[in-house]
């Protein structure tokens, strides 16, 4: 419930490609969130391996709201790959590289704020929440955790301790713990 009121207060949620290979995430925004102005969908996916039946691209349902789907790769990715994505309703953009081969964070950065995404919520991976806490793109933390069986990929318990938090909260929310504090923009992992 928390989540979809957080989605339903911010402009953009981005996420990875390796999340919505995983997850399979729509991404809306339901109640008690309010689906009447909901925020961009935006995939990082520098090789456009985003599935083109992803339920990403389903239309909403009664009384959900999902902003338009936007896909960012890496400019020349594989044109029909590209095509299939746009038949499926997303928006293509080409981007820069970065040094690892993905799209650039800051690229990345640069066109949300070019469309006047100003507040965005990462619901993404580990791999892609690191690129941004090292990129020093992220100023608050909400992280929820419970009970989990399965799971993929390595841990964030690390970085996360090397960060300095303040105005820390610790709270509960029905059975998961919820930590939520700002990150301090000096100490970054």
């Amino acid at each position: 419930q928390e989540v979809q009121v957080l989605r339903g207060r911010v402009d953009a949620i981005v996420t990875g490609v390796g999340t919505v290979l995983a997850d399979d995430p729509r991404f809306t925004v339901r109640p008690p969130g309010d689906p009447s102005r909901p925020p961009l969908r935006v995939v990082l996916d520098s090789r456009l391996r985003t599935p083109a039946d992803a339920l990403l691209f389903r239309a909403p349902g009664p009384g959900e709201g999902g902003g338009p789907v936007h896909v960012l790769c890496v400019a020349g990715t594989d044109p029909i790959r590209h095509r299939a994505l746009l038949a499926s309703g997303a928006e293509v953009h080409e981007l820069h590289a970065a040094t690892d081969d993905g799209v650039s964070l800051r690229d990345v950065q640069a066109w949300l704020w070019d469309r006047g995404v100003r507040r965005v919520l990462l619901e993404a991976g580990p791999r892609l929440l690191t690129h941004y806490l090292t990129a020093g793109f992220v100023d608050q933390l909400r992280i929820y955790t419970g009970a989990v069986n399965g799971g993929q990929g390595p841990t964030m318990a690390d970085r996360l301790m090397k960060l300095k938090l303040h105005d820390r909260l610790d709270r509960e929310w029905g059975a998961d713990a919820v930590l939520e504090a700002f990150v301090d923009p000096d100490r970054r992992p």
